[in-house]
């Protein structure tokens, strides 16, 4: 059950909670270029979206929107087509006579661009601007009602108006402001084909504003329908994995009509991950279910299971991030702290001292005979009744009516850990068992544990991070541990689950990359930049870095990252530090360089070990 939505027409399509979510994509063509614009939204069409998306920088872009959509129809294709409008209301003006949605950016629609220093307003200097808001908006709305255009509010974590962050500073709660100053003209202009996005590179930020959002349009009485998104999500595996944190996160939640997937990659490749997404969540709106007593889990762990692994082997031993010294084994950055293993035998002793190994319980006498350092894996009704080991046990639930009274005074006793492996895995078990920890006054950690024997890895990676990515989110779990008998590589469940705490914001494994996924205002090779980028600091796995495609989506839209790389066109790249622009129109070919000096001078570089 999806939150109820009222009804947007776009085109020849109707969208609302009453519709399938609908799959978009953008094009990444100069909107000049009619022809490589006509070819790229018949990709995305046939590879199944349903809503094209074309930037309109200018006048000159929006006046070219009309031989596209007449281009488009000569070739048989009537799908709907969205402009999308930053800086230039004059733009959006234009644009609202050819195609049949246009999306604003309330951060730069009618306010000033952006500075990010601290300003002060009066409340007459506030006013004042949200009269020039409301009057360039409402003469757009004039347009859109004569020629039937639908509108997009899209707020984006990044680009928040200097007036916003004077009361709310550029956080979710600004977000929602910004977004509900737009929605309240609409109402009282009567304007109902609306739709909004509030998105961010942060997931947590992304689905923390929505939900704010969602909770203060049904305080006013609105039901506007939402698109979802995680904008520079990048690309490759470490994109669709933060995709299906947040957006699946509020699927699952009921909330969300349309859908982007947003990948430095061909916008046709979005469209089957963003289907597969939408297909495997499970939409149970309940305006209660976002607010489980939150935790405090603030660096959760990732346990490898080892199960499929034929033996242990100290290959297998240095792939879990384990690095041989004189004394045994010292641990990497990426390695886990927990292991689970069914080959119990003489190999115990070659794993890293340190590390709990936990085993079945049926062999944890024969594992005590190799390791100290071991915990036996038992269910909750032996463990209530087992009188020894209960101190290391990891206590394995799996149906909410075993968390009952007995288990809560055993518990309470003993550092034992519980593993939530419910019969029927998916978000709302997890929530649900979760929540009947808590209320049950059990205070010791706890392990998600997901068990899956789908043998599609791509599936397999896309279902778990939808369904357990908001626990991490909401930091209601201590832990995560994926099983997957059906796929015979040991290492799949512990890098997903180290994947998931890093889109999260709770792990560092690895640098992070966040790229948006360019439009016609890109002027060089994104997809080709992204990697130069990610090969030359791949190593350095304590810094975020941002490559975007031109001023509209940094400084403002990579938010938090500690570098950026940023399209200045004409071949040209501005290096920022933070928000800080440090390098201006440093030429292509030399700003991998640039950037890595830029790095050096400010303290954060470090060589590549081997």
């Amino acid at each position: 059950m999806r939150r109820k939505t009222t009804i947007v027409k776009i085109g020849n399509l109707s969208l609302s909670s009453e519709e399938p979510v609908m799959i978009q994509s953008m094009l990444n063509t100069s909107t000049m270029d009619t022809e490589a614009c006509v070819e790229q939204a018949i990709r995305i069409i046939d590879a199944g979206g349903r809503l094209v998306r074309i930037t309109a920088q200018g006048v000159k872009e929006a006046e070219n929107l009309k031989n596209i959509r007449a281009a488009l129809c000569e070739r048989g294709y009537t799908t709907p087509l969205s402009a999308d409008i930053h800086f230039n209301p004059a733009a959006a003006i234009v644009a609202a006579r050819y195609v049949e949605k246009v999306r604003i950016n309330p951060g730069n629609f009618a306010d000033k661009r952006a500075t990010f220093e601290q300003l002060e307003y009066t409340d007459d200097q506030y006013a004042a601007e949200l009269e020039v808001l409301r009057q360039k908006f409402t003469e757009f709305l004039e347009v859109c009602r004569e020629h039937h255009t639908a509108v997009r509010i899209g707020t984006n974590h990044g680009s928040l108006s200097d007036r916003i962050m004077s009361r709310y500073g550029n956080t979710p709660a600004g977000m929602v402001e910004a977004t509900m100053e737009y929605l309240r003209i609409c109402r009282e202009f009567d304007f109902p084909d609306v739709v909004i996005s509030l998105k961010s590179s942060d997931c947590r930020v992304m689905v923390e504003a929505v939900r704010l959002l969602v909770k203060q349009m049904e305080e006013e009485g609105m039901a506007y329908p939402l698109h979802l998104g995680v904008t520079e999500a990048g690309e490759g595996e470490d994109g669709r994995i933060r995709s299906a944190v947040g957006i699946g996160c509020l699927l699952n939640e009921g909330i969300g009509d349309t859908v982007r997937v947003s990948l430095t990659e061909a916008p046709e490749y979005e469209i089957p991950v963003a289907r597969s997404l939408v297909g495997l969540c499970d939409p149970q709106y309940h305006r209660e279910s976002k607010s489980v007593t939150a935790g405090v889990a603030l660096k959760p762990i990732v346990v490898a299971d080892l199960s499929v692994a034929g033996s242990i082997e100290a290959q297998l031993i240095r792939d879990l991030d384990f690095h041989p010294i004189n004394t045994g084994w010292k641990a990497g950055n990426k390695a886990p702290e927990m292991i689970y293993t069914e080959t119990v035998g003489p190999e115990l002793a070659e794993l890293p001292e340190n590390v709990k190994v936990v085993v079945p319980v049926a062999a944890f006498d024969r594992a005590k005979v190799f390791r100290r350092n071991v915990s036996p894996l038992v269910g909750a009704e032996e463990f209530i009744w087992e009188k020894q080991n209960a101190e290391d046990s990891f206590v394995e639930v799996i149906k909410e009516m075993q968390v009952d009274r007995h288990l809560a005074e055993k518990l309470s006793s003993s550092s034992a850990v519980v593993v939530l492996n419910p019969e029927n895995p998916g978000y709302h078990a997890f929530r649900s068992l979760l929540k009947t920890i808590r209320e049950n006054g059990i205070s010791n950690k706890v392990i998600v544990r997901v068990m899956t024997n789908c043998n599609d890895k791509e599936w397999v990676k896309l279902w778990v991070a939808a369904h357990t990515g908001g626990l991490f989110i909401d930091r209601l779990a201590d832990g995560i541990w994926i099983s997957s008998p059906a796929i015979s590589d040991p290492l799949l469940g512990l890098n997903l689950g180290r994947n998931i705490l890093q889109s999260v914001g709770l792990r560092r494994y690895k640098a992070e990359f966040v790229s948006c996924p360019g439009c016609g205002r890109t002027l060089y090779n994104l997809e080709e930049a992204v990697a130069k980028v990610k090969q030359a600091f791949g190593h350095l796995d304590k810094l975020k870095i941002a490559v975007m495609g031109c001023v509209v989506n940094g400084p403002g839209e990579m938010g938090d990252a500690d570098y950026g790389y940023v399209g200045a066109g004409n071949g040209k790249v501005n290096l920022y530090k933070g928000r800080r622009m440090m390098r201006v129109a440093v030429p292509e070919q030399e700003a991998i360089a640039a950037l890595g000096q830029l790095i050096r001078e400010n303290g954060d570089w470090c060589d590549k070990t081997a």
